[in-house]
């Protein structure tokens, strides 16, 4: 197997599922609504350029390939090189090579993507990542055609994170919720409150939208909650093995910086349980789905 070297493919080709099977397929079943509610709103037609920003191993930019036809192309672009190694991969597996383009790029300049040369722009959880979240926008109205389209999908962790206080790996962690709070310590230190993951909401969305030039803009916040735990079905050991996030440690790493040996047997003796055989789940999400347009 080819060393994953990079944190981006690192987490995405293996940390956000611990490396298990099970939590993958349950990672997907979370993500596809997701990715099909994003392409739905991006309105591509046949023949569209469609630019994948941010894209990931390909989820967005492969799921439009069938609205835009033979006639159409997907570009995907990425900072991980790695990534994009992994979408040339597939996109040679699927037959689709001649209608792929791939460029190694972030989001902020979107640098090797000509100005108003794609119909339709996607993305998913990457302005996240972004701290110059302005020059994101304004480089996505660059290379936007007139009257192309964007379609993007945030989580607003500022209030996802609030939302789920009391719980703990999406579970309820009520009777041990001062281990919980120490084990949250660790993952906001990792993201702080003023950072990029955490220092905007969905009326930055709209701002951002505006200021950089476009118009039609709509942006729906969806809160959410569901009393299955995320990754139903995935072990202990296993599920300890998974990171949120690129920039965040794994539970398992989380409960080992926060803990005392004590705390965490008290902690392990409590949830468990509970995770082994998928009960007290409980999980909140706060999302922003934002569509644009630049005038045409």
């Amino acid at each position: 197997m080819t060393e994953i070297t990079d944190p981006w493919s690192r987490w995405l080709l293996q940390d956000r599922y611990g490396g298990d099977a099970l939590a993958l397929q349950r990672t997907m079943e979370f993500l596809e609504p997701i990715r099909d509610r994003v392409l739905s709103a991006a309105e591509a037609r046949p023949g569209a350029v469609v630019l994948d920003v941010g894209c990931g191993d390909g989820l967005l930019g492969f799921g439009a390939l069938p609205l835009v036809g033979d006639s159409g192309r997907i570009v995907f672009s990425d900072v991980s090189e790695e990534l994009l190694k992994r979408c040339r991969q597939i996109a040679g597996e699927l037959g689709v090579l001649e209608r792929c383009r791939f460029v190694p790029t972030a989001a902020e300049s979107l640098a090797g993507v000509d100005d108003a040369s794609v119909d339709v722009l996607l993305t998913r959880s990457v302005l996240i990542y972004v701290q110059d979240k302005a020059a994101a926008f304004a480089a996505f109205y660059r290379v936007l055609r007139p009257g192309g389209r964007i379609s993007l999908f945030e989580p607003i962790n500022r209030r996802g994170t609030e939302l789920n206080r009391d719980t703990l790996f999406g579970h309820d962690a009520t009777p041990i919720q001062d281990l919980a709070a120490k084990v949250w310590t660790v993952f906001e230190a990792a993201a702080p409150a003023d950072g990029p993951m955490m220092g905007f909401d969905e009326t930055d969305l709209l701002h951002l939208a505006e200021c950089a030039g476009f118009s039609n803009i709509t942006v729906n916040l969806e809160l959410s909650s569901t009393d299955r735990p995320p990754f139903a079905g995935v072990g202990w050991s296993q599920l300890l093995a998974i990171s949120p996030n690129p920039n965040a440690p794994t539970f398992g790493e989380a409960v080992e910086r926060a803990l005392t040996p004590e705390e965490a047997t008290r902690l392990e003796t409590y949830l468990r349980p509970l995770v082994d055989q998928g009960r007290g789940g409980r999980m909140r999400h706060a999302n922003a789905y934002v569509t644009a347009a630049r005038d045409a």
